[in-house]
């Protein structure tokens, strides 16, 4: 008797301890966020070892009144500088990435004037690719050699008219020029496009650096498209390419 009385004491007391345990579980407060991440912190210390690059961007000022201490200005001008670095970084690759697409479009233009049977063909092949992939609006391929027989007309000039004369002053440095040039007749260059033209590129033909047998001028509405200060590197390696494949054409006739 005895014992079972025992044994329900022990009950009791057993109980009394788990509501007593509950309720100061109940009334606990709540760790915030900062004291979670306090925690953590203590719990992991080589924690900032491995993401240096957070400890990197963490504002930490060092206890020094209301001077700023010589490794606060340090890491300031150290994080200016990780930043410009990024900045050209990311820069440099975005260069890149369009230097590829150029080569790529390049690459697909050579090809389709490679499959050309004629200088009409070729024409036609720079206007399609060189519209469809480079922001060209317009473009007029002009030869300055005596017309050929099943060739368009269009695509001869003479070089004592006008227009000749005028190519052959921008052509007197055999490089590509860029820009606008207001002595060009841009109706008799592109006819019903040549309305809104803005901008131009000259590339010179030639079989040899001085003999120089037209030209390629590409026409753009933006006015920024075609300037003087743009690199010339792609055009000359256009005109190098053109250049080789009509030549074979004209030395037939």
């Amino acid at each position: 008797m005895n014992s079972s009385s025992e044994l329900e004491k022990e009950t009791i007391k057993t109980a009394e301890k788990e509501d007593a345990l509950i309720a100061d579980q109940s009334v606990k407060p709540e760790k915030n966020e900062a004291q979670i991440t306090a925690d953590y912190l203590a719990a992991n210390p080589d924690f900032f070892n491995q993401n240096a690059a957070l400890l990197a961007s963490l504002e930490i000022p060092h206890a020094s009144g209301s001077a700023v201490s010589l490794i606060e200005r340090q890491v300031s001008i150290l994080r200016e500088q990780n930043s410009q670095h990024k900045s050209q970084l990311t820069e440099l690759v975005q260069i890149a990435k369009d230097n590829e697409q150029s080569n790529q479009r390049m690459h697909k233009l050579t090809l389709s004037l490679m499959d050309c049977g004629g200088i009409d063909a070729c024409e036609v092949a720079l206007d399609e690719v060189l519209c469809d992939d480079f922001s060209v609006d317009a473009i007029a391929l002009k030869l300055f050699v005596e017309p050929i027989n099943d060739q368009p007309e269009h695509l001869f000039v003479e070089m004592a008219s006008d227009l000749g004369q005028e190519l052959d002053k921008l052509l007197n440095t055999r490089k590509p020029m860029c820009g606008f040039f207001k002595k060009l007749p841009l109706d008799e260059l592109f006819e019903e496009k040549s309305q809104s033209i803005s901008s131009l590129a000259i590339i010179p033909l030639f079989i040899e650096k001085n003999n120089c047998f037209g030209a390629l001028i590409l026409g753009s509405h933006n006015v920024r498209r075609f300037n003087a200060d743009m690199g010339t590197l792609f055009l000359e390696r256009l005109g190098e390419t053109l250049s080789h494949k009509l030549n074979a054409f004209i030395k037939k006739n």
